[in-house]
């Protein structure tokens, strides 16, 4: 088709308009270079045609079109980069935000160098350990049964459950820290999906009136970004019909599939969730009714088997919950099948990211996880939070305390290990070379044996001695339920620093020991090297130890363990972190705007600019020469 005569005229000023807009556009790119958020923006244009041909035209003119239109504008954006940013941005948040709550713990119980014991120090409990041996070494000189000594003895004791006392509170500090965080962090995820609820509604309502709205874009996609480092999601974008055939984009956000669990929505258009924190239930990680076989029981019960009892299901603690979908009236969001959404409890497993750290800092035992909680995750007894910690502390303290009282309680006996009569001093039952006990005629394996068995013929006859050193309570010398929180001196021997017993050895042919033995000490401080066995489920328990060593080993290993922790969520932090930096560049070097771009940009649309203008000024100059320059002359 030919270009009418005046048809050039609107060839020229649709190219004038075109360039003129792509300059605005350029401007605007450039005075929000530093604008977080925003992505650079273009003019979108097609080539006009119209159809037809001319009446006169020539069957063998070449055909060209009309100008140019401007169809609308649009972002330089890339969503595979957006997914690989958000993926790897959840990531960073989850090791951020354990990292933060393990060097919380790190400031309490990673003592190197913290105390005064030492050529390059001890930490403050390892140097607490060494004096109280040092004071109970002194105890086996001369000074064995001086008053003076032996309350520098419980002094000394009484500062090393201090100690423990103080580290239990304070990790118990972090937990009610970590608790705030969580909820904090709740609220500030709802407060995003608010928001996102918000900027949907007005997107779409700009859209209906041709309005892309490209800021209110940049402002949603900046919150996705911040939503994705509390948790791991999929954003998706879906055409929906508005009518006269045609669409708009309503943004979808669910969670991610973690550890191939489900999804569930958080945002579908004007309807979000809320979150809240509270107790739940374990669920099941391998429920699915759609499976084949199928699997229809969807908890876990405190013994770790699955259960479809809802009541018998073990609870879950600090489960979060997504509200049903609702708009801004709170009307409910209906599904297509006619359903309405409903509310949703995460498993103990089914998040990823910032939230879902925090959780694990408070729920995660390592090996002191529950049946319940290896039964819904089995990776439980890998994973160490806070609880791991406490639990730890609080086995150290438990041990010590059982073997000082154990040390610290016996019956009077001979130099043969014979357990004597308290009154008249013979022998009530003998100790055999392998270990073994006889009381009328009976032998047993062990002396809690005998003594059960025995009852009051022996509990009657037997001098008791000594007693529990440590007890869960300065009052009294209960010594059932100790833990690093409550460690004391007992009452006992809070009120007679004689209490802790030099000896059990009964002077020839008396019923008292001699104020010079010291064998019960010697055995005191010979515990301090002995190796104990440190179990989840405490002494008695059948379980497999998960340290062995001495006290001051067990600390040792726990501040071992942590530095540990710390190291390798460091690193796969730093790990993270490059990744997703490096994939924000490259996001950035796509959305973000490039000041030697946009002044190419500038020159290119100034020049066709400055060109249309004169294909403006050429036509007329043309026009007028036909219209005023040609006719009759010399009639």
């Amino acid at each position: 088709m030919l270009s009418t005569t005046f048809g050039a005229f609107t060839t020229a000023r649709l190219g004038i308009y075109a360039s003129q807009k792509a300059l605005e556009v350029t401007g605007h790119n450039i005075s929000n270079i530093n604008t977080t958020g925003y992505t650079r923006q273009r003019v979108d244009q097609v080539s006009l045609r119209v159809d037809g041909v001319d009446r006169y035209a020539s069957a063998f003119g070449g055909a060209s079109g009309s100008g140019v239109l401007i169809t609308g504008m649009s972002q330089f954006r890339d969503p595979y980069l957006d997914i690989r940013f958000r993926n790897e941005n959840s990531s960073v948040g989850a090791m951020d935000t354990k990292l933060g709550g393990l060097e919380d713990l790190s400031a309490i119980l990673d003592e190197v160098g913290t105390g005064d014991t030492g050529e390059e120090g001890e930490g403050i409990l390892a140097a607490q350990f060494l004096d109280l041996r040092e004071m109970l070494a002194k105890l086996t000189g001369d000074q064995t049964t001086e008053e003076e000594m032996l309350s520098l003895v419980r002094t000394s004791a009484d500062s090393l459950v201090g100690i423990m006392r103080s580290y239990a509170e304070r990790i118990a500090g972090v937990k009610e820290d970590q608790v705030d965080g969580l909820e904090n962090d709740t609220d500030a995820v709802n407060d995003i999906l608010k928001s996102i609820q918000s900027l949907n509604e007005n997107i779409q309502k700009s859209e209906l009136y041709g309005d892309n709205s490209l800021e209110l874009r940049d402002q949603r996609n900046l919150l996705i970004d911040e939503l994705s480092g509390y948790m791991k999601i999929d954003v998706t974008y879906e055409p929906v019909s508005v009518g006269a055939g045609k669409t708009v984009d309503k943004l979808v956000i669910k969670t991610a599939k973690v550890n191939g669990g489900p999804q569930t929505t958080l945002v579908d258009g004007a309807y979000v969730g809320q979150l809240s924190v509270g107790e739940g239930v374990q669920k099941n990680p391998d429920y699915d009714p759609n499976a084949i076989p199928p699997v229809t029981t969807p908890y876990i019960d405190v013994n770790g088997m699955p259960t479809d009892v809802e009541t018998d299901a073990a609870k879950l603690p600090y489960a979060i919950t997504v509200s049903e979908l609702k708009d801004r009236n709170n009307n409910v969001l209906k599904e297509k099948d006619g359903s309405i959404s409903e509310a949703y409890q995460f498993g103990d497993t089914e998040l990823y990211g910032g939230l879902q750290a925090r959780r694990e800092l408070l729920t995660e035992a390592g090996e002191f996880a529950t049946a319940d909680m290896t039964g819904a995750d089995s990776a439980a007894a890998t994973k160490r939070g806070i609880p791991y910690y406490e639990n730890s502390l609080n086995s150290l303290a438990q041990k010590f305390a059982e073997v000082m009282n154990e040390a610290n309680t016996g019956y009077l006996r001979d130099k043969q290990g014979n357990i004597l009569d308290g009154t008249s001093g013979d022998v009530l039952a003998t100790k055999n070379a392998n270990g073994t006990y006889t009381m009328n005629g009976n032998t047993y394996d062990t002396l809690k044996e005998m003594i059960a068995d025995q009852g009051a013929a022996f509990t009657d006859k037997a001098k008791l001695m000594g007693g529990n050193l440590f007890s869960k309570s300065g009052t009294s010398d209960d010594a059932t339920g100790i833990t690093a929180a409550n460690i004391s001196i007992s009452s006992s021997w809070s009120l007679s620093p004689g209490f802790l017993q030099n000896s059990f050895e009964a002077l020839e042919g008396k019923t008292t020991v001699g104020s010079s033995d010291n064998q019960n000490i010697v055995h005191i401080l010979a515990e301090f090297d002995g190796t104990q066995e440190y179990k989840p489920g405490g002494s008695s328990s059948t379980g497999k130890p998960f340290f062995r060593g001495t006290f001051e080993g067990m600390f040792t290993n726990i501040e071992r363990t942590l530095a540990d922790d710390v190291k390798s969520t460091t690193t796969l932090l730093n790990n993270y972190a490059v990744s997703a930096t490096g994939l924000e560049t490259s996001r950035d070097s796509v959305s973000g705007v490039d000041l030697n771009d946009e002044a190419m940009n500038m020159m290119q649309y100034q020049k066709s600019y400055a060109a249309a203008c004169r294909m403006m000024t050429t036509l007329d100059e043309v026009l007028d020469k036909l219209i005023n320059g040609t006719g009759v002359v010399g009639r």
